[in-house]
């Protein structure tokens, strides 16, 4: 009996150790794992941060140093709503410690190889913050995207010779930005604030440049400076984009499009973007401008132009001599409106304009648009292109006659002009006596009794003035009648009786239009066929 008792309480204890003994272990385990990770990231962050910058961190900054691993973006104010008056940019110079990041800290966060990694995949982000001192990334690799939001950042921000990923401005008010030589690869944006110079001098941006809605005022000549720039994406001037400088996009290689629209350009306010290439647009759209607002586009590349006229610079304030576009993607597209377009370039003489546009507009089907521009071309060679007197009257006739060899068939209407008009002169002529045979035997009868023999062919004034008119055209008119002042027709009288004077001032002017008629038809003809044939045509 003693040994069943002694058998079950052994049983019982077996058990109890093996349900004890698994939640020893387990507690055990949990000790060892807790001992192993350690802080949290926040924490090691605001350890290296006291490390690096002494234990005076301010209350925003340790708040950015808890953020900074997680994915959302911490609002350094009394309100995450961007709307909100206490986020108003223009009074960040009165926000206060409790909103204040030093500019060295946010620098060394991005560009510390160990601080950058317990940065959170999606980049650093700051909202309603005031960074005290210069931004300075210069010459920096940082791996992960910066965003600022609301910000007041006064002293700018340096992104001289720096490799970094994407860098969102988003309604700040910033310093000037200089982001010469800089590599960047994703979007610069630099969207819906105030903010000081831009400068991406010969920087590489992999991806769009951004900056609608910017307002860079008082900033000096150049608000933004994207000379040799290479920018694989889109580059955006959109929406309330404001500046009183230039934009200088000299020698700039833009992937995509380059866009300009609902812009403002104030006071001195222009866009140079001379000898640049655009592979996609050119947009120029919805601008407004002053009297004073340039757009310099010499020796520029863009695959398309997308426009409207009242967009257009005022009259000498557009340059576009060695322009060179592919289409007219968008805009006026008739040649009369281009032509006003071209007439907005300073009053000088160059041809290329006029030929890029000519081409255009005849590769988009609008032939009629092609040759007025080419017509316009010549006129406006007569007019400033400094030539001879000789020259200008060569002008005049072939600009007339036949449009430069462009309208060839108008020579047609001067023809019927003038056939028409020797033949009401001419046949007036006839009645009058003035035209007579040129046979002797008919000439006799005809000064006899004023009519030519029956046998003799009859005058025919239509015949007789196209006959005149073409060169080495034979119709028997011209060899049987001539006009002939000097001689006098028996009974011929005035109206007040006396005998007609045969050397009258009619008579001698129907001998000269005879010579005017022979002449111009001598110029006119050969000046059809050489149209027709395209031989005159400058281009």
């Amino acid at each position: 009996m003693f040994i069943e008792r002694k058998a079950i309480a052994a049983a019982v204890a077996i058990v109890l150790l093996m349900f004890a003994a698994p939640a020893s272990f387990a507690a055990e385990a949990h000790r060892d794992e807790s001992d192993t990770a350690g802080p949290s990231p926040a924490a090691t962050l605001e350890m290296m941060a006291q490390q690096k910058f002494g234990p005076a961190l301010t209350a925003a900054e340790r708040k950015l140093m808890h953020a900074a691993p997680m994915r959302d973006v911490p609002w350094f104010g009394p309100s995450d709503d961007p709307d909100n008056a206490s986020n108003d940019t223009a009074q960040g110079d009165k926000w206060g410690a409790e909103r204040t990041v030093r500019a060295e800290v946010v620098a060394w966060l991005l560009g510390d190889a160990q601080a950058s990694q317990y940065i959170h995949p999606s980049g650093l982000a700051l909202a309603g913050a005031r960074i005290t001192g210069n931004l300075d990334l210069s010459y920096a690799t940082v791996s992960k995207q910066l965003t600022l939001i609301r910000c007041y950042v006064p002293e700018g921000i340096n992104l001289l010779s720096a490799h970094l990923q994407d860098i969102t401005v988003r309604r700040s008010r910033i310093g000037a930005v200089f982001g010469n030589m800089a590599n960047i690869h994703g979007d610069a944006t630099f969207i819906m604030g105030d903010f000081g110079p831009v400068s991406f001098l010969r920087a590489r941006i992999d991806g769009t440049l951004d900056l609608t809605g910017a307002r860079i005022l008082d900033a000096g000549e150049d608000s933004v400076n994207l000379v040799e720039a290479n920018v694989s994406g889109d580059v955006l001037f959109h929406d309330g984009f404001t500046t009183d400088g230039i934009v200088y996009a000299r020698l700039a290689k833009i992937g995509h499009d380059f866009s300009v629209h609902g812009a403002e350009f104030r006071g001195d306010g222009e866009l140079d973007a001379e000898r640049s290439t655009i592979d996609g647009t050119f947009y120029w759209v919805d601008v407004k401008h002053t009297a004073k607002t340039a757009l310099d586009l010499e020796d520029a590349h863009a695959g398309a132009i997308w426009d409207d006229e009242a967009s257009w610079p005022a009259p000498g304030n557009l340059m576009l001599n060695g322009f060179v576009y592919g289409d007219i993607a968008g805009g006026p597209s008739d040649g009369d409106s281009r032509l006003r377009w071209l007439g907005r370039q300073p009053a000088e003489y160059h041809p290329q304009p006029y030929r890029q546009l000519a081409k255009v507009l005849s590769e988009m089907g609008r032939d009629d648009g092609a040759t007025q521009v080419r017509i316009a071309k010549e006129i406006a060679q007569r007019r400033l292109g400094q030539e001879s007197l000789t020259q200008r009257i060569w002008s005049l006739m072939l600009q007339y006659t036949i449009g430069f060899g462009y309208v060839p068939l108008r020579a047609l209407w001067w023809i019927a002009g003038f056939v028409g008009l020797g033949a009401i002169l001419f046949g007036w002529g006839y009645r009058m006596r003035i035209i007579t045979p040129t046979e002797e035997a008919a000439y006799r009868e005809f000064v006899a009794t004023g009519e030519a023999p029956p046998h003799y062919p009859v005058f025919n004034p239509v015949v007789y003035s196209l006959e005149n008119f073409l060169p080495v055209v034979e119709l028997h008119q011209d060899k049987y009648w001539r006009p002939n002042p000097r001689h006098s027709v028996s009974g011929r009288t005035t109206r007040s009786g006396e005998p007609r004077d045969p050397g009258s001032i009619p008579s001698r002017l129907l001998r000269w239009y005879l010579w005017v008629h022979i002449l111009a038809g001598w110029t006119i003809t050969p000046l059809l066929f050489a149209g027709l044939s395209g031989l005159v045509r400058p281009d």
